[in-house]
Parts: C-alpha cells; sequence; structure tokens
C-alpha cells in the first residue's frame, strides 16, 4: 500500500463513508452523477473501491468533489459524533488534502510482503492473494469494471463480459488478482468450465451464500472448445449461463469470462456469446512500455527490494527482440520468469543486471529451466516424460492449448503407471506440470515455445498428432465396448498405426493393447486363409460354402469398414475446416465417393462450397516471406524473404505458382518489400541491410541487377510513384526517403525526411499516385503529399490508430484508406478531404492476432491477413467495410503480405516461406451490410434481389447467373430503426415498412442504380406489424392496418396509391408473417400467439377472414403458398415446419408437422416448378424438401449446414432453380443443391489436379480413395 499522503487521503474516504453511516456505495454513485457537473467523467462503484483502498487517485478535485458532496451531506444528515473528525466535513481541508496526494509521488513505499517472499509469478498466473503483486494492469481492469457497469445498466442486456485476449497475456490473472481479488460488493465465485461446464457452473453457484450478487469469474473459456465432452455439453453451459445472467433472473449474477482470441470463431456460434463479444468484449492486448515498467519495478518494491535501473532497460529491449518474429503472446509469461529466475539469482535487496544474465537472460531462462528438469531424468524417464508433456498440450494448426488430464486417467492408462507417477512428481517439482483439484496440466502455454525441445516435440505432433489422437479415441472406444473384433484396424490403416504410435513414443496402455490385438487378429486371418487354401485341395464342396459365407462376412466388413471410413472423414473434415481448408474439401470429397448416396456425405460435400481451394507452391524461402509484388501483364510474381533472396515465381493458366530460377540475390539480409513499377520491367527492393535495390525484369526469365541506393537505417517498406521514376522507402529510424530512379541503374536520394518516432512498418500509395500514408511503431498514421517532385510534404494532423503499432495500410477506390493494427484490428477513413479524414465506421476486429496485410480488389472489395494465419474479405457498405464469410485459415503461420492474380484468386504469403493462390469459395456472394438483415427478396425473374437490414437501409442487387453484384444502398427510415422490405414482383416497386410500424414508403426501382420514392408513405395504425406482400399482378398491396388487421392499397400506379378494404381478426399478438396465394385471391398472416389467420381477398374492397388455423406451439414466424394455392407452409418458433391443406374448410390443423430448425424457422420458398421448398433456421442450417405431395414435404438429404451466422434467409436462385441464395448476418452464400454437380466443379478446380494425400490424410483410409475420377 502507499505510504504517506495518498494513504492518508485514503484512510480520511474510509472515515468519512463511516461518518456518513456506510450508505451503499451504489447509491452514492447514482448520486454523485446527479450532483455532478457535466463533461466531468463518471463516478464509478469501482473508481470509489481504488480510491478508499488507495490503489489510485482521482486525476482532478472535481472527479471526487460529487463523491464529497453525497458523503457530507448524508454526514451532516446523521447525529453528531463527538468524537468525528469535523475536517472531514469540509470540502477546503479536503481539497488539501488531495493536493498533497497529488503532490507525493511515493517515492516512500512500504513493503507489503517480506524480501524473501519471491515478488513475481513466474509462468503460474498471479491468484487472488496476489493482488498486492499484480500492477500494470489498471487500464485493463478499468475497461472490464466499466464493462460490467455496462451489462448491469442496460435492462434487457445479459450481464456477461467477455475478457479476450492471445495466450500470454495476462487474462487468468487479471480475473484472479484484479476482480476475485477486489470484487466490491459482490461474491466472487471462480471456476474454469472442464468437461462438463453445466455442471460445474452450477456447483460454482451453489457454493455462494444466499442472498449475495455473485461476480461470476470463468478462467479458460476456451475449455469450452477444447475439453468440453461435445456439443450438448457445450450447449448445457451456454444456455445455463444465459440463465443465470438473464436481466431478470432470481440472483444477480453477473459473469466475465475469460477467452483466447484464437477461439472467436467458435464464441460467435452462440448468440449468447456473440452478443458479449460484439457489445460487451474488452480486447486484452500487449501492455505499454510504462505499464512494463510498473510490472517489472512495483513487485520488488512491494517487497522492500530494489531493482537496478540498467536491468529494466535491458529487460524490455530483450523481451521485444524475443517476441518481435511471433508477436507479443509468450511477453508476459516470459517476463515473470526471467523476473522471479533474476530474483532467485539477486545478491541482498537488490534486483541486478548481474543476476538477470545468471539466470539465463529472457530467451534462455525458461529453457534453462526445462533442461534441468529434463537432464536430471534417466532415458525412460525421459521418453515417459515426453508422452505426459505432449498428452497435455494440444497442438493446433496456430495455436497450442494446454489439455487438463484427471491424474487417475494419466497414470492408469500408462504401461507403467509407477514409473508415470515417479516421471510427474519430477516434473510438478520443476513446475513444468501442476496438478490441482486431482487434474494435471502444463503450467502455461509458453513452456512449448520457448523450451526449443519441446518445439520439435510439437513440429512432429503437427504431422502425426492427429492420426495418433483419432488411434487413441478408437482404442478407447474399442475398450469401453468390450474389446469387439470388428472395432480392430486391419491392412492400411494398422500399417499407417504402427508407425504412427511408434514414432511418437505413447505410453498409452489401452492403444498399444488395441495396436498389439488388431496385430493378433490380422496374423489369425492370415492363418486362417492358410488353412482355408489348404483344405480347399480336399474339401472342394465344404470350401465353396465357406467362401460363399466368408464373401458374406467380407461384405459386412467391408461396409462396416467404409462406415468408418466415411464417418472419420466427415468428422475430420468438419474439423479442420477452418484452418485447413484444402484437405477438409478432399476430406469430404472422398466421403462422397464412398458413399453418394448417403445423406450425411452430401451434405458435408454441400458445405464445402464455402470453402476456398488453395494451391501451395512446391519450391519455397528459407525464412519468411515478407512482401509480394504481382505484374498481371506478365503473370510473374515476385517475393521478398527473410533468406535475402527475392523470388520469382510464374503463375500457370490452372493458377499454380512455378517458381523460376534460384532467384535474384544481392542483399545481404532479409529483404522486407519488393515493388513494381508502372508498366512493369522495373522491380525495387527494400532490405534490412539498409539498401534499395533496382533490377530489369522485362524478360523475368532473365533478371538483370541494376542499382544500388543506401538509406540511413535499414528499410522496411517501399512503394512507386505511378509515373514509376520516384520511389518512397521507410525506414526502421522513422524517416520516409524520397529515391529518383529516373536512371533505374543510378539511384539518387531526393529527400529524407523524419516521420515517425519508431520504426515505420507500412506504406500504401494513393490510386492517383499523388499521397502517401506511412504507419508504424508510434501508433500513428501520417500523409505526405508528392505533387512536388522530389518533395515530401505533410498534410493534415496525425491520425493516432489504435492501441497498438500500424502495421498495414492500403489505398482503396473513393479516397479511401484503411489500417490494419497490431492489435488485430481493421479501421477506414474516407480522405475526400485529405486535410481532414474522416473514420468510417467503428474498428472491426475478426483475427486474433495482428493484421499484417491489407489489399483492396478492383471491384472495392478487401481482404485482410493476419498473424494468427488467417485471411478474411471484405465488402463495402454505407458506413464503411463489413467482413463477410469466416476468416478462414490456410497458411502454416502468420500471413505477411497478400496480392491479386485475378478478381477470384488471391495469393498469401509469409511465415513457412511459401506462396498459396487461393481460388474464392464457389459458393460466396458480396452481400453485406453494416447491420443484421431484417428481409430479403427476389423478384419474380429472379435478376432483383433486396436486402433490407437494422440500420434502416435497403439494398438492390443485380442477380446473374455468374455473379451477383451491388446497385444501390438507399436510407429508408432512420439509422435506429429497421426496416422491412417487399419487391413487387415486376421488380419495378417496393414496399418498405418502419420497423416503429405506423406506415410504409413505395420506391421506384426503375433505374434500381437510384431508388427515389413514389409520393407520400402510406399511413397505417400498425406498431409492431411491418409485413407486406403485393399479389402475383402487382395491383395490389398487403400491408396490416393495425397490428391484427389487414388493409388492401391499389398501387396500380405506385405514384398515386388508394386504400381498398380492410378486416380485423381476433388475435391476441401482433402478425409477423404474411403470404399471398398464387391467385392472388388469399392471404395468410402468421401470428405471435401461434396461429395462422386465412383471409379470401377476391373482394379487394371487403376482405373477409376465412378461419384460423392453430397447430404451431410458438409464433408463426413465415410463411409460403404451394403452387397449387391450395396448401400452406408454414415455419415457427417451435422449431417445425407444418403443411396444411387450406381448401378444406372442415380441417383445422395441419397435415404434417416436421421438427426441423432449432430453435426457430427464419425462412420458407418455394422454387418455380412448385415440386421443391427450401427452408432455413437459426441452427445454421438449410434444407430442401420434395413438396410434389403438398400434405407432406419429404426431406430431400442435402442439408446445408453453414457454421457461420445466427439468422438465415433462404430464396431460390431466379436464374438457376438448381442453385440456392442464402443471407446471414455474417456471410452470403449461393449454393448448388446438386452434390453430384458440386464434385464436378471440385474436379475442374485445382483439385483437379492431383489427389494430394498426405500422410495425415491417408491415416483415416484402408484404401486410396480416386477423388476425380475420369
Amino acid at each position: 500500500m502507499v505510504a504517506g499522503a495518498r494513504e492518508r487521503f485514503a484512510q480520511r474516504l474510509t472515515a468519512l463513508f463511516q461518518l456518513a453511516g456506510t450508505p451503499v456505495v451504489k447509491s452514492v454513485v447514482r448520486r454523485a452523477n446527479i450532483v455532478g457537473t457535466p463533461g466531468t467523467s463518471r463516478v464509478t462503484v469501482q473508481r470509489i473501491s481504488d480510491w478508499r483502498r488507495g490503489v489510485g487517485l482521482p486525476a482532478t478535485f472535481e472527479s471526487v468533489l460529487p463523491v464529497l458532496t453525497v458523503l457530507i451531506g448524508d454526514a451532516k444528515a446523521r447525529p453528531p459524533s463527538r468524537n468525528a473528525d469535523r475536517t472531514l466535513l469540509d470540502l477546503g481541508s479536503w481539497q488539501i488534502a488531495w493536493q498533497q496526494a497529488k503532490d507525493d509521488h511515493g517515492d516512500t513505499v512500504r513493503p507489503v510482503r517480506e524480501p524473501d517472499h519471491p515478488p513475481y509469478r513466474g509462468l503460474s498466473p498471479y491468484r487472488a492473494e496476489d493482488a498486492d503483486l499484480y500492477f500494470g494492469r489498471d487500464n485493463a481492469r478499468a475497461a472490464v469494471v466499466g464493462a460490467m457497469a455496462l451489462v448491469e445498466a442496460i435492462a434487457d442486456m445479459a450481464r456477461l463480459v467477455l475478457v479476450v485476449g492471445v495466450s500470454g497475456a495476462g487474462k487468468s490473472s487479471l480475473l484472479a488478482a484484479g476482480l476475485q481479488a477486489n470484487p466490491d460488493t459482490r461474491t466472487p465465485v471462480p471456476m474454469s468450465p472442464g468437461a462438463r461446464p453445466g455442471e460445474t457452473l452450477r456447483a460454482a453457484l451453489d457454493r455462494a451464500p444466499d442472498g449475495t450478487d455473485v461476480l461470476l469469474l470463468i478462467d479458460q473459456g476456451e475449455e469450452l472448445f477444447t475439453l468440453c465432452e461435445g456439443s450438448a455439453a457445450r450447449r448445457d453451459f451456454v444456455e445455463e449461463l444465459a440463465r443465470v445472467t438473464a436481466p431478470g433472473a432470481a440472483r444477480r449474477v453477473t459473469a466475465v469470462m475469460a477467452i483466447r482470441s484464437d477461439f472467436f470463431n467458435d464464441v460467435i456460434q452462440y448468440p449468447l456469446l456473440a452478443q458479449a463479444m460484439r457489445n460487451a468484449s474488452v480486447i486484452i492486448g500487449a501492455m505499454c512500455e510504462a505499464e512494463l515498467r510498473e510490472a517489472i519495478t512495483s513487485p520488488a518494491l512491494a517487497c522492500g527490494l530494489k531493482v537496478e535501473p540498467a536491468l529494466v532497460d535491458i529487460v524490455l529491449h530483450d523481451l521485444d527482440a524475443a517476441t518481435s518474429d511471433d508477436g507479443k503472446a509468450a511477453l508476459l509469461p516470459l517476463l515473470s520468469h526471467v523476473l522471479e529466475s533474476t530474483w532467485s539469482h539477486r545478491r541482498g535487496r537488490t534486483l541486478t543486471l548481474a543476476a538477470y544474465r545468471e539466470a539465463g537472460e529472457t530467451a534462455g531462462s525458461v529453457a534453462a529451466t526445462a533442461e534441468r528438469a529434463w537432464a536430471a531424468l534417466t532415458a525412460d524417464e525421459q521418453r515417459f516424460a515426453r508422452s505426459i508433456l505432449m498428452t497435455l498440450t494440444v497442438v493446433g494448426p496456430r495455436s497450442i492449448t494446454r489439455n487438463r488430464v484427471p491424474h487417475k486417467v494419466m497414470v492408469g492408462d500408462s504401461t507403467d503407471p509407477e514409473l508415470t507417477e515417479r516421471v510427474l512428481g519430477r516434473l510438478v517439482d520443476a513446475r513444468l506440470v501442476i496438478m490441482q483439484d486431482d487434474e494435471i496440466e502444463l503450467l502455461h502455454e509458453a513452456v512449448p515455445r520457448v523450451w526449443p525441445r519441446m518445439a520439435e516435440w510439437v513440429s512432429e505432433e503437427k504431422e502425426f498428432g492427429p492420426a495418433r489422437h483419432r488411434i487413441e479415441e478408437d482404442a478407447r472406444t474399442w475398450f469401453t465396448e468390450g474389446k469387439p473384433n470388428s472395432l480392430l484396424y486391419a491392412d492400411k490403416r494398422l500399417e499407417t498405426a504402427g508407425v504412427v504410435t511408434g514414432g511418437g513414443g505413447s505410453i498409452n496402455r489401452i492403444a498399444q493393447e488395441f495396436i498389439a490385438a488388431s496385430i493378433r487378429r490380422q496374423r489369425e486371418m492370415s492363418s486362417r486363409r492358410r488353412i482355408l487354401l489348404s483344405a480347399a485341395a480336399l474339401l472342394c464342396v465344404v470350401a465353396l460354402i465357406t467362401a460363399t459365407l466368408a464373401f458374406v462376412q467380407r461384405g459386412a466388413v467391408l461396409r462396416e469398414r467404409a462406415d468408418a471410413e466415411v464417418n472419420a472423414l466427415i468428422n475430420e473434415s468438419k474439423r479442420i475446416e477452418n484452418f485447413n481448408p484444402d484437405a477438409s474439401i478432399r476430406m469430404a470429397l472422398a466421403a462422397y465417393r464412398i458413399r453418394p448416396g448417403n445423406a450425411e456425405t452430401q451434405a458435408r460435400l454441400m458445405a464445402t462450397q464455402a470453402y476456398p481451394v488453395i494451391t501451395t507452391s512446391t519450391d519455397r524461402h528459407a525464412g519468411r516471406i515478407n512482401g509480394l509484388a504481382y505484374d498481371p501483364d506478365r503473370r510473374m510474381l515476385f517475393s521478398a524473404g527473410d533468406d535475402a533472396v527475392i523470388r520469382v515465381w510464374s503463375i500457370t493458366d490452372d493458377h499454380v505458382p512455378v517458381a523460376l530460377g534460384p532467384g535474384l540475390r544481392g542483399h545481404r539480409c532479409a529483404v522486407n518489400s519488393v515493388a513494381l513499377a508502372a508498366g512493369g520491367g522495373l522491380l525495387a527492393s527494400a532490405s534490412d541491410d539498409g539498401t534499395i535495390r533496382t533490377w530489369d525484369i522485362s524478360d523475368p526469365k532473365i533478371p538483370r541487377a541494376l542499382g544500388v541506393s543506401t538509406l540511413t537505417a535499414p528499410a522496411t517498406s517501399i512503394a512507386f510513384t505511378s509515373d514509376g521514376r520516384t520511389l518512397v522507402a521507410a525506414g526502421e529510424d522513422g524517416a520516409l526517403t524520397l529515391v529518383d530512379l529516373t536512371d533505374p541503374a543510378v539511384p539518387q536520394t531526393r529527400d529524407h525526411i523524419p516521420a515517425h518516432t519508431g520504426v515505420i512498418n507500412a506504406l500504401a500509395m494513393s490510386i492517383d499516385g499523388t499521397l502517401v500514408a506511412s504507419g508504424g511503431d508510434d501508433r500513428t498514421i501520417r500523409f505526405w503529399s508528392i505533387t512536388e517532385p522530389g518533395r515530401l510534404s505533410p498534410i493534415g494532423e496525425p491520425l493516432f490508430a489504435a492501441a497498438g503499432a500500424v502495421e498495414a495500410l492500403a489505398f482503396g477506390p473513393d479516397d479511401r484508406l484503411i489500417a490494419g493494427t497490431e492489435s488485430g484490428t481493421v479501421r477506414m477513413w474516407s480522405l475526400t478531404d485529405r486535410a481532414a479524414p474522416r473514420e468510417l465506421g467503428s474498428p472491426q476486429t475478426v483475427h486474433g492476432a495482428a493484421v499484417d496485410a491489407l489489399l483492396f480488389g478492383p471491384d472495392g472489395q478487401m481482404a485482410s491477413g493476419s498473424a494468427d494465419g488467417t485471411v478474411c474479405l471484405w465488402q463495402q457498405t454505407a458506413s464503411g467495410y463489413q467482413p463477410f464469410g469466416r476468416p478462414v485459415g490456410g497458411n502454416l503461420g502468420p500471413i505477411s503480405s497478400l496480392e491479386l492474380t485475378t478478381d477470384t484468386h488471391l495469393v498469401t504469403a509469409g511465415g513457412d516461406g511459401r506462396v498459396r493462390i487461393w481460388t474464392r469459395p464457389a459458393a460466396d456472394i458480396p452481400v453485406a451490410t453494416d447491420g443484421p438483415f431484417t428481409s430479403v427478396e427476389l423478384d419474380a425473374a429472379g435478376s432483383r434481389l433486396v436486402t433490407a437490414s437494422t440500420n434502416g437501409r435497403f439494398q438492390v442487387w443485380t442477380v446473374a447467373r455468374d455473379a451477383v453484384t451491388p446497385t444501390s444502398d438507399t436510407q429508408a427510415a432512420p439509422p435506429n430503426h429497421g426496416v422491412l422490405v417487399q419487391i413487387r414482383p415486376d421488380g419495378i416497386a417496393l414496399a418498405a415498412s418502419d420497423s416503429s410500424g405506423g406506415g410504409l414508403q413505395l420506391w421506384n426501382l426503375a433505374d434500381p442504380a437510384r431508388p427515389t420514392p413514389f409520393g407520400t408513405p402510406l399511413t397505417t395504425r400498425t406498431e409492431h406489424f411491418t409485413a407486406t406482400g403485393f399479389t402475383p399482378d402487382g395491383r395490389v398491396l398487403v400491408t396490416g392496418d393495425d397490428d391484427v388487421s389487414i388493409r388492401l392499397w391499389d398501387v396500380g400506379d405506385p405514384a398515386a396509391p388508394h386504400p381498398l378494404g380492410t378486416a380485423a381478426s381476433e388475435a391476441t399478438r401482433p402478425f409477423q408473417s404474411i403470404a399471398i396465394s398464387p391467385d392472388g385471391n388469399r392471404v395468410a398472416t402468421g401470428s405471435g400467439d401461434a396461429a395462422i389467420y386465412l383471409w379470401n381477398i377476391a373482394d379487394r374492397h371487403h376482405p373477409v377472414l376465412e378461419r384460423r388455423l392453430t397447430g404451431h406451439q410458438a409464433a408463426v414466424s413465415t410463411l409460403v403458398f404451394a403452387a397449387d394455392g391450395r396448401h400452406l407452409f408454414s415455419g415457427g418458433d417451435d422449431e417445425t415446419i407444418r403443411a396444411w391443406n387450406i381448401d378444406d374448410p372442415t380441417h383445422g390443423g395441419p397435415d404434417t408437422e416436421k421438427v426441423v430448425h432449432t430453435p426457430s424457422v427464419t425462412a420458407l420458398a418455394v422454387d418455380r416448378s412448385g415440386r421443391r421448398l427450401v427452408s432455413a433456421g437459426v441452427d445454421q442450417t438449410v434444407r430442401l424438401w420434395d413438396v410434389s405431395n403438398a400434405t407432406d414435404p419429404i426431406p430431400l438429404g442435402r442439408t446445408i449446414a453453414v457454421a457461420l451466422g445466427s439468422r438465415w434467409f433462404a430464396r431460390f436462385d431466379g436464374t438457376d432453380d438448381e442453385r440456392v441464395i442464402g443471407v446471414s448476418d455474417l456471410a452470403s452464400e449461393r449454393w448448388t443443391t446438386d452434390p453430384a454437380e458440386v464434385a464436378d466443379l471440385l474436379c475442374r478446380t485445382a483439385l483437379a489436379r492431383a489427389d494430394r494425400w498426405n500422410s495425415a490424410d491417408q491415416a483415416l483410409l484402408d484404401t486410396r480413395i480416386e477423388l476425380c475420377p475420369h
């Protein structure tokens, strides 16, 4: 605790609370914010708590004045106390006390712990009891507390906050030492999800005393997706969490869940978590330098120790060097570990630079600790130690996660339990492994990254791990089901299993027993075959009978084997879809080839339409690729590598990168950037050796070195001006240099100016070549004019980009600039006024790590590449850009550069030194908007698509057979209102209704690029019912008159509409959906009271309610008539689709009920033939139905699963009935519904070139599958 004036201020505030009668802090906050001066920062519960504990001091006296005013008023209203300090009631005394505290810089520190107690936690997270040693995260803690206050204040929001960050960012420490130790008036309840997260959650809450507010702290939230026993258990947890954090819950529970950022895609699959991610998430990024300095020095001071000043600077420098290539994921664990090691080597009461050197410094401290423990083991113990450590490690494509294993399972499954127990004890003693609650886990994810020996194991695990895990899972299934022979491996699968388990040193007893039993069974089968062959000579008849039986049995075995292979392929295809889409496609296609008529293989194949096909270069750089440049005329790609080489690639007709020669050599260090001059023929390169080199590539097969220009520092990025005669170069010294290339063989430096206070990471040149943008480690973007030859002139003030370095920049059409940052955010500005950039939209975060590459396409679409190895595509919207589709992996390591070879082919390069060409997913269509969609409609011809969203806008899209393109985007209602639309069948008029009710506007779409309103809005008395419908001839519009009645309008002349008849119903809830029969004489409306109301509108002036149809158990959300007009299909919030015969007035219930979409059906549509129905739901599936017999829809077995988005709309493509258009809040797709056509399409793409089966693929199969038979 801080001594002196600051401590006295905290003590005085506590005393004033007591004098005021110890009022409830929330009451003080509420009243203080009422009496506070407008414009001053608001008081929060957490701020008062911090002031009373001496953790912080009010920034200004004005910020604490409202609190003092409230407390002094309360104190004066109470009976006077004879022993009270009357100065507590004097504001003048308080101002003096605050000023004294402010002037006290805290040089005197009273130790809170003894000097022999380690001030740092090493690789372990800080616990609640370590709060007095927890420093440097005040800003992060304040952000979380602010988010908690937000969710507690909003009436309809779940009280859930997500704390998101990379591994090692300090999430666990923040929850424990930052929140659990200081819960204010709440009861802290910590937990981790584990295998059965729902049960764990209920048990945790049961421990909290009744009648108290609970602060639920959920650490390691990623265990929902790594340790959880399955989707049912995961769903149970999410539902329970939604129940306890609901605003109206019986007990007030505020939950804070920490989760790793690389699980973003998993999180957003659940609406509760997606809403929290969108509205109440706090990203824990890297600490700034000031925070790091506090985290280094303050714990030591709190223990009465001193820190040598030089030590802080050296540690910070070494940390930066140790984490520069792979991001900052391991920074905090490394920092804490090296400081703990330095403390153990200290001399006296000072942490010195010498002690730091003895500890092995930053890069070697963890490795040294691990190696010492490893060296103390025998050979057998080392073999078991490796198996234990890798069992506790889940190796993903882009990340490493800890795996908690029950102690009894680890020991019980071992081939030598006694030896396993002994080795576990050694690993625990070495602090590489921890045991708690009878579970074992790796101390931290940092261990595999910074211990070279284990890093090698991880590399091997990436190759053999998935196959070995499958073997161990199959072995456990075989064991738990009684060891049946039918589950044993045979033939190729057995051979692969032997290689995999033999090479990995597995000590899993059940797996080894399983393989041994499979080998015995194989030998028995071989022996049996030999006996049968011998007996065949003597007993022909018996042999024939036996052969017949064997044939039948073999057929059954083959069928079982094929079923097992199909299941393994489908499951593995799903598992790897987000990080290895190419292999996922191959596995789905293989499963389909084995079982082409199977519904599951068809569904899996259909899903692959949303994945890119990726072609990877055979050749590679001997290190990371830092930059790309593409020459479209010559179809040549140039890549700059850490190996000091520039490689030249020819892009073939089928989009395969083929290396030409050994590459361009001349630089002495890493090449960071390459750029092509306009017109081709001239290439420039920038290097860490501080030089710019020029190359003649007029004949790319025989490139020729030209000139060299030397800068004052390593060159990080370069860009050509539009005339190709000037090059802008950025340096690590923060300077920009103009290089005159009038004679490329003799580059001349023309201007050199300081631009940034740190390294410049990114340059971008505007499309017209007159504006340069630069961004760097100082977190700013600066703009420069080069209209005057040879001169750079600054424009406007620097933009402060984000809480993190600027890593990537790109200019797009309409003077738009987009920036990617170290913190993983993407931001956009309009530069129509170059001196005053205007930000478009809000910062977007879709990647789990730094955004290192950005690219605009010719159509205005954008792509981003991240250090997490993923690529995301973005679509231009009215306010900026929105991501569409999911971030998809495919690169083995960070992505540092992007290029386009065609509109549909993207080149990525990065950490593994290879070039990859991505063929855009076949199903992707660029339909996106700024807010969630509210309606999606097609005109009768299928050539015009209209979408509407919650931001009051509607969009018109032109639909052609080979493309869907944006045509216009119109504001039809206030931005905070939703809007629903219905397009007239001829596509010329549109009805748009405001979600607030009260009327609608007709719009003229004769020129779809410029919609204009027809006259004034139509007025109705609706408040909630905003669905509308046109009759097939387009002359009558049906709307609500009020929320439970309908009104007809004559819109034959949409410029002069007039009302026709109305009719009322006895519905108890507003209508939510509407459908009009093909003959235009009937209307069906679906109500929130779970009923359907059927109307006859043949007499337009006197519509009549025919009857009420009941059967649904919840609101009727969507309706569509069958082609015959005599049947109706309905979908509801009760998970069902129902079919109705509406021609029989005595028939009150549905003919058929199908439970299909959980929890709600969102869309129904019938194709032009009338024989097929498509349905979509919140469960992220789209299903097809045969409705030739409209009373009994039959599933066609072609479910399309889309693991993205929360609400899907689906319509048959008007240009091709074999395709379906699906639109959701996070993705839009155009699917081919014939699986055979999907397979054929895949085989006409890059997939046709080879059956590219690697060892991990082949381990799933006994036989090789021909993916694309000729």
